[in-house]
């Protein structure tokens, strides 16, 4: 077993969520964050820790999802608006 595969039997093992229910808000919040430069620069293994991390030290809320979701779309579309012109 990798370290990788340890840290994130860890995470899950430790959980108060379900195993699919943190996986789940886990790709929510790595979805939400991928503009991020924090999170551009981390490989698929590496974003899957961070965003286990994230959700269990509660940095993860739906909360923050949302708004996050919410900036995104607000910088999305007026490059799509550009583009058309």
């Amino acid at each position: 077993m990798t370290e990788t595969e340890k840290q994130l039997g860890m995470f899950i093992s430790s959980s108060t969520l379900g195993k699919y229910e943190m996986v789940k808000f886990t790709l929510l919040w790595i979805s939400a964050n991928k503009y991020n430069d924090e999170y551009k620069k981390l490989t698929p293994t590496e974003l899957m820790i961070k965003g286990l991390h994230d959700v269990e030290t509660n940095v993860a809320t739906f909360e923050k999802i949302e708004e996050l979701c919410k900036k995104v779309k607000k910088e999305v579309k007026p490059e799509s608006e550009k583009a058309k012109k």
